[in-house]
């Protein structure tokens, strides 16, 4: 589990160490989207683990035209669509775990570049191996099935409904406020005297005038002894 989170009264055991929440859509369908993200999680375990991989929410997504998975600020939240837009039905199992290693390959690189590509391929390659082996997590989740589990397993499909148009719904990064970088903004370049001039404006206000700064009233002010220098401006 993520640094400085700590489970406390679950009611099952859970599926992933290094998933925090897990979130189905509110609805009727709610536990069995609950049981489908689980054993998605509890399946990507080892992969998860041997990347140091941590997602602080991993939660159903509506169904939609657009994507069936989404990441936000490299595994802050991951997105999973479950069901098909058009019909409803319920998306292969192993399709959405696949998914699920494209979205885990964004925590590592954001962009669909070469690298990425790399990355989810690795993920991909290990998920297969997990399979081959009859893998399908720890403990508890290690039985495969689960009470639930036959309720959208017979419906999954995916070759057969008009899914949406991109797999990913891409990468998001929540733009952070602070100060601003050197660069970013030109400065000003000023002489000593402009500087001097607006140090004046600042303390006296542009109609203000420093005291001495005429020569007779200096003059004056020092007792007829002219004075040296120029008065000095805070």
């Amino acid at each position: 589990m993520p640094i400085g989170i700590q489970r406390l009264n679950a009611h099952q055991t859970h599926p992933n160490d290094r998933i925090v929440f897990i979130k189905p859509l509110p609805g009727p369908t709610a536990p069995f989207a609950q049981d489908f993200l689980s054993r998605i999680a509890a399946i990507c375990k080892p992969i998860m683990a041997a990347a140091h991989i941590s997602v602080m929410t991993l939660e159903e997504h509506e169904p939609n035209p657009e994507f069936v998975g989404r990441n936000f600020n490299a595994g802050e939240i991951v997105q999973l669509v479950l069901k098909a837009p058009r019909t409803g039905n319920w998306l292969s199992f192993r399709s959405v775990q696949m998914v699920m290693m494209h979205e885990l390959a964004h925590c590592i690189q954001m962009n669909h570049g070469r690298e990425f590509w790399k990355v989810r391929n690795q993920y991909a390659g290990e998920l297969r191996e997990l399979w081959s082996k009859g893998y399908t997590g720890d403990g508890f989740w290690g039985r495969g099935k689960t009470t639930l589990s036959d309720q959208y397993e017979c419906q999954g499909t995916w070759e057969n409904e008009i899914m949406p148009e991109r797999l990913c719904g891409g990468t998001f990064r929540t733009r952070r406020s602070g100060k601003r970088k050197r660069g970013d903004v030109k400065t000003e370049q000023l002489t000593d005297a402009e500087r001097k001039q607006r140090r004046i404006e600042k303390k006296f206000g542009k109609s203000g005038q420093a005291l001495g700064g005429e020569e007779e009233l200096r003059v004056k002010l020092e007792h007829g002894k002219k004075p040296k220098g120029k008065p000095k401006v805070a």
